[in-house]
């Protein structure tokens, strides 16, 4: 096989494919409580389980996270437009946008969205800031809850009109005796 160079659409074009849902991630501690909206959760291990979620750097829950060394994800549908409202702006960091929203407490303290279908309760382990444009958050999880009845497609976004699915088809031949 021959070296040939990168090709950066090729790669995004397959980076969409990666399954992926709609969190926001949420964080309190002393009298300040946030979240941000991400697509980026993947378990990492399993033994103990654990969470690694990618932010955009920068944003002002950062400090947050890592003073509460805690942080919840809470699944919620790729259309909700409360959500992308009120976790998708910047705002000042006394401002608190769960005021508007009725929420649950997780066991580390973590507001939980109480319409969210899934979600998260996660220690921070730690972080990491690549040389990328987002900084990695690794979170052991210590609770979680799964609607009755949770469906796996309500899990995935779909692939917007723009990205490309690949669809696979495997053929079993049986070997003769």
């Amino acid at each position: 096989m021959s070296q040939q160079e990168p090709n950066p659409q090729l790669i995004h074009n397959a980076l969409r494919l990666l399954p992926s849902a709609t969190f926001v991630l949420t964080c309190a501690h002393d009298k300040f409580r946030d979240g941000i909206l991400t697509n980026w959760v993947q378990q990492c291990s399993t033994e103990p389980p654990m969470l690694i979620v990618a932010i955009p750097k920068g944003q002002q829950i950062e400090p947050l996270l890592r003073d509460a060394r805690a942080f919840a994800l809470c699944l919620v549908p790729p259309n909700d437009r409360r959500a992308k409202r009120l976790f998708s702006k910047v705002h000042e960091r006394d401002e608190d946008p769960f005021l508007a929203i009725p929420t649950m407490e997780a066991r580390t303290g973590m507001p939980i969205l109480p319409e969210s279908r899934l979600w998260f309760d996660c220690k921070l382990e730690g972080h990491l800031s690549p040389e990328a444009d987002c900084r990695l958050y690794l979170g052991r999880v210590v609770a979680s809850f799964i609607a009755p009845k949770l469906q796996p497609a309500e899990l995935v976004d779909k692939p917007s009109v723009h990205k490309r699915v690949v669809r696979v088809t495997t053929t079993t031949v049986q070997g003769r005796k």
